[in-house]
Order: structure tokens, then sequence, then C-alpha cells
């Protein structure tokens, strides 16, 4: 397995360790793989709502015939970021 090191605040690694143990993690190590794993997860699966407001943001396209959208108009538009 690689590693990886990275610095954190004090009051940072205290949360992760005080996570570790309350949700009895074998390490602070597997805690934050977790939280990794599950935001990586987060960031590739289109969210409900996400998927809706596009939905509707292309049918309104389509019946505006518009132009087009930069993607910073959409951006801020869906909120997506």
């Amino acid at each position: 397995m690689a590693s990886l090191t990275i610095k954190l605040p004090d009051d940072q690694k205290n949360e992760i360790e005080a996570v570790a143990q309350r949700k009895n993690y074998n390490s602070t190590s597997e805690c934050v793989r977790e939280a990794l794993r599950d935001k990586v997860e987060e960031d590739l699966v289109l969210r409900p709502e996400v998927a809706e407001k596009l939905r509707k943001r292309i049918k309104k396209y389509e019946e505006e015939e518009s132009e087009g959208y930069t993607l910073e108009e959409l951006d801020e538009e869906l909120g997506l970021y």
C-alpha cells in the first residue's frame, strides 16, 4: 500500500483522532482512507438534485432555441461546484 504524508493543523489532527476513536476505527489512517473514499465517490456521482437541474436546463435550452451558454454561466445557474 502506498503512503502519503500531509500536514494538518493540530486541531484538525485532534478531530480526526477523536472521530477515529469514537467510531472504533483500527487507526486514524483507516478513518482518513474511508473519508477520502467517500469524498471521491461523492464527487464522481451526479447527485439527484443536480441531475434534475440539468434536465430542466436542457429542456429550457431546447425550448428557447438559445445560442448557448458558457461553462461559467451554467455553473453559476446550476451551482454544481
